[in-house]
């Protein structure tokens, strides 16, 4: 079993991993959004418990969505999780704002549900979480 580390901790470190600055949109537009990529093991059991939700709903993965571009596999993955039971899919979507943080003079902190105005920009964010932790889809 692997344990997972405390984000906070100096031994696990966010240092090394991706982060992605992301604007709100519309009532947001004032707001940014830091998106620090999950920990490898962390992104690895959400996929799976994602990729396994969505074959329990029925739902085909397409056999050449490794040759998609990235923006279109994340359009895919939302998709496909909105054909999942929402009482399947909800923490599976509570657990990708986990890597979202808000970005102020003071610097970054957690989210809290008052940081939306406007439900346009937790889809972006969604989006552009998927797309960071399933780009190995695209690699060689």
């Amino acid at each position: 079993e692997i344990k997972e580390c405390d984000w906070s901790s100096d031994v696990c470190s966010s240092d090394l991993r991706e982060t992605k600055d992301v604007t709100g949109v519309g009532k947001d537009s004032e707001k940014v959004y830091r998106i620090t990529e999950m920990p490898a093991v962390k992104a690895e059991k959400w996929a799976l418990k994602a990729l396994w939700a969505i074959a329990a709903a029925g739902l085909e993965i397409p056999e050449d969505v490794g040759n998609a571009p990235l923006s279109k596999l994340a359009e895919l993955g939302l998709r496909s999780l909105a054909k999942v039971p929402f009482n399947v899919a909800e923490p599976l979507l509570d657990e990708m704002l986990t890597c979202v943080e808000v970005l102020s003079d003071a610097g970054t902190r957690k989210l809290i549900a008052d940081d939306f105005q406007d439900v346009k920009t937790i889809l972006k964010l969604r989006k552009e979480v998927l797309a960071m932790h399933i780009d190995f889809f695209t690699q060689e």
